[in-house]
């Protein structure tokens, strides 16, 4: 069924109302107009995954690369065992699934599930920050980089898969995407 332009515009005018109705109480931002899709959503997410992953990979290498460090005390020849190369890429992927789960599940009201989740996961994430941060932080400096710069890379790092997992999260629940979290109470219909 084809819409006249006038009863198009009014569905769009009450979608906006609806809009702007939703806001919470001292949000004074204009919600955008559905007649206006997202711009540049394709390239924000593809960024969004490049950083992503991008962050995700050399955060696990660089895991991966801090048990080759001794290597200057041992003998010619000498490799880290498996175990230890893999135990190595624990840390930065429980930072990297505890802010998914954190972000991404629909918990439930009340004080013993805000317990959970910020506690239970905060504690994950903070511990396997706090390990993935000393790895990068003694390979950089194994690499010569200065205090400073061992200090700040590993946040750099860490950072940007954190933050493009967020992005990549945001972008998912904004209308006219893809809804792969938790359901929104509106959804938009197209004529």
């Amino acid at each position: 069924m084809r819409l006249t332009g006038a009863t198009d515009h009014a569905i769009r005018k009450a979608l906006a109302e609806l809009a702007t109705e939703d806001t919470s109480p001292g949000d004074t931002s204009t919600p955008p107009s559905p007649a206006t899709p997202p711009a540049r959503t394709t390239d924000g997410r593809l960024v969004a995954w490049a950083g992503f992953v991008f962050g995700s990979v050399m955060s696990i290498a660089a895991n991966v690369l801090h048990t080759w460090l001794p290597a200057e005390h041992h003998p010619a020849g000498w490799s880290p065992g498996l175990a230890p190369q893999i135990g190595a890429a624990v840390w930065p992927i429980g930072l990297l699934l505890s802010v998914e789960v954190l972000s991404r599940i629909h918990w439930p009201k009340g004080w013993q599930w805000t317990l959970a989740r910020f506690g239970g996961t905060g504690t994950v994430a903070l511990g396997s920050a706090v390990i993935s941060y000393g790895h990068l932080r003694d390979l950089l400096l194994a690499w010569h980089y200065g205090p400073l710069a061992a200090a700040v890379g590993p946040l750099v790092l860490d950072g940007l898969m954190v933050i493009s997992g967020f992005a990549l999260l945001a972008m998912s629940r904004t209308p006219g995407h893809h809804q792969d979290a938790a359901p929104t109470s509106c959804s938009r219909a197209e004529p």
